[in-house]
């Protein structure tokens, strides 16, 4: 018999993640980001991630769908930004909003650690969320310290 709901998040609350949002351009041409700290690596060669959403979040669709999606790995700076996207009210850009773009053009979060640009591969259910898979066609970093999700608050490193 699996853990209880409580137990799991308090027991998953222990392992540090990294903020990230996930952007996209809907089918409408709109930007849209999501806060997500279940992102991570998936494959070496070729060079590709995951990231888990939600069934009830409001862009699900969206992102499932898209041909490309954005990866913004947040800094510790930017904890506004990982609130504000967390926020399903508030998943579209405003218009006039600035946000960086990659060659795919897709939107990326200013300030950010590290931004990826992703062509959607695999789409796989995992409980009660999509599990998206991205190839990862560009990247590029920037020093400096991450923003942290844990034990259900979101910082800096200590």
């Amino acid at each position: 018999m699996p853990i209880d709901e409580q137990r799991f998040k308090r027991t998953m609350g222990l392992f540090p993640a990294g903020i990230s949002v996930i952007t996209l351009i809907d089918a409408e041409g709109a930007a849209f980001g999501m806060t997500a700290s279940a992102v991570t690596s998936l494959s070496l060669r070729p060079p590709m991630l995951l990231v888990c959403v939600d069934d009830d979040a409001a862009i699900r669709r969206s992102i499932v769908n898209a041909a490309f999606f954005g990866v913004s790995l947040l800094a510790a700076d930017q904890s506004e930004v990982a609130t504000r996207f967390a926020d399903r009210r508030r998943h579209r850009f405003a218009p006039g909003e600035l946000f960086d773009v990659g060659p795919a053009e897709v939107p990326l979060v200013r300030g950010a650690l590290a931004h990826m640009e992703c062509r959607r591969a695999e789409v796989f259910q995992g409980g009660d969320h999509a599990i998206v898979c991205g190839l990862i066609e560009w990247s590029e970093t920037r020093e400096g310290r991450p923003l942290l999700y844990w034990r259900g608050s979101w910082g800096p490193l200590p």
